[in-house]
């Protein structure tokens, strides 16, 4: 049998010797590893704090509610899951519960204000959009303002406005309305609170909703004007479904912010009267620092990550944000 002919060997290389790498490939190569490495140092400070705010404090504070804590006072000693218990065990009384009244209280909050806040900005992005061009940016600044406004000043502005002898109850007075004392009763505190957030929160959803309004293409809506669609059947049939993933984005930060509502009923109302505008976060705030029991304060901050995560789930089965 005739044997099979070599190959020809490269001149300047010994047989089975890797041919090196190309000038031009090695330069590639040294190029995307020098992107990756400015890309991280671009990230490093954004990675430093999510890692030691968010993550590192997140584990901590999960380690936290399996002790019993009073920082500076006694060593911390292990309990197990007694904290959940304890919290669990309120439900058999929830009504003499603060926790659990607050859970209720920001429930009902997150509800009326998500749903607020959401039509409100969908409302003022049509607006914006309906606008002249050359007057879209004055009016954009306008609206916009209260969401850049700090909250203690805007918390501090609505005191003036829900004082028995204030702004609005003097308009309601024009009316020959009778107007009532909004934050010294339980049944008008937290509708109050919720007005208040309504106002400084859709303004910045109303950009979210105006940018995605900008993007929708054009050539469906022509289409269907040609089909005789008039301006409903535009807004039901084409813009409420093509806006879903913005919608639920809207939501899903709308109910985040909604559980975690602190500042203005902190400096308002101090969670009443009669704990009517009492919320987690202020009842989490009240156990750590004023009850000085950090490992019961964890769980709850647990609970209520647990919560909202659930919650956020529901929300995107609903709106099913793939169809």
């Amino acid at each position: 049998m005739a044997a099979s002919p070599q190959p020809a060997a490269t001149p300047g290389l010994v047989t089975g010797e890797k041919k090196p790498a190309s000038p031009r490939f090695k330069g590639a190569s040294e190029g995307r590893r020098r992107d990756a490495v400015a890309a991280y140092l671009f990230l490093l400070p954004y990675l430093f704090v999510l890692i030691v705010f968010y993550l590192v404090t997140m584990l901590y504070g999960l380690g936290l509610s399996f002790y019993k804590v009073d920082i500076g006072f006694t060593i911390p000693r292990f309990i197990g899951i007694r904290n959940y218990q304890n919290l669990f065990n309120q439900l058999s009384y929830a009504a003499d519960s603060d926790f659990w009244v607050s859970m209720v209280n920001v429930l009902k909050y997150t509800v009326f204000v998500v749903i607020g806040q959401t039509i409100l900005g969908l409302l003022l992005a049509l607006l914006l959009q309906a606008i002249a061009p050359r007057l879209r940016g004055l009016f954009r600044s306008v609206f916009y303002l209260p969401a850049v406004t700090s909250s203690v000043a805007v918390s501090l502005m609505f005191l003036w406005f829900y004082n028995p002898q204030g702004l609005i109850n003097y308009m309601l007075s024009l009316l020959r309305l009778p107007g009532p004392h909004w934050l010294e009763d339980p049944n008008f505190a937290l509708p109050a609170i919720m007005m208040l957030n309504i106002w400084t929160t859709s303004a910045t959803f109303m950009l979210y909703f105006l940018a995605a309004i900008q993007d929708l293409p054009l050539e469906l809506y022509e289409a269907a004007r040609v089909d005789g669609a008039n301006r409903w059947h535009l807004f039901l049939n084409l813009t409420i479904p093509l806006l879903r993933p913005t919608i639920f984005l809207v939501v899903a930060l709308g109910t985040i912010s909604s559980f975690q509502l602190f500042d203005q009923v902190k400096f308002m109302t101090e969670g009443g009267p009669l704990n009517s505008t009492l919320t987690p976060v202020l009842e989490i705030y009240n156990a750590a620092f004023k009850d000085n029991n950090f490992g019961l304060a964890a769980s709850m901050s647990v609970l209520l990550f647990v919560v909202i995560f659930i919650v956020t789930i529901v929300q995107r089965r609903l709106i099913d944000v793939n169809n």
